[in-house]
Formats: structure tokens, sequence, C-alpha cells
């Protein structure tokens, strides 16, 4: 959980559209906002460019397959103590 100021989904319809459009293309499955997009919530154009970053380097051209790239996200996350 963020220790910053953010704005919740249910809350985002009220501020910048982009905002709650980026928040209802990046839902999980279970319709939740994973907190690492909230942080960027106040900045909704921050937000777009951490999504574009975390695309480019999670599916961009790279020599690590897609599995490894979400293996060293794990292992990055117990590191830190992240619930990935």
């Amino acid at each position: 959980m963020a220790w910053i100021s953010t704005v919740a989904p249910t809350d985002a319809q009220a501020r910048e559209a982009p905002l709650d459009d980026l928040y209802r293309r990046h839902r999980r499955p279970d319709g939740l906002v994973d907190h690492i997009l909230t942080v960027s919530s106040l900045n909704p154009g921050t937000l777009e460019r951490h999504l574009s970053l975390y695309e480019h380097l999670m599916r961009g051209p790279s020599g690590l397959t897609p599995a490894e790239r979400e293996l060293i996200a794990v292992a990055v996350s117990v590191t830190n103590d992240c619930h990935y």
C-alpha cells in the first residue's frame, strides 16, 4: 500500500478522463487496480509513461524470454518484500 496520496479507482471518474481510462484499461482480471499504478494517480501523464516503460521492458525486444522477465520481476519483488 502506498504511503502517499492516491486517487482510488472508485474516485477516478470524478478526476481527469485519462486517469479513469488508464485504470479501466489496466485493471486486473478480478477488477482491482494494482497499487503500483495508483501511486502515479495524481499525475496521469506519469502513469501513462510508467505503463509504456513497463510494456517495453516486459514485452519489447530482448534476449530474455517473457518467462525469464517475469522470474526476474518476482525475484526482485521478493527481495524488496513486495507482494507481486
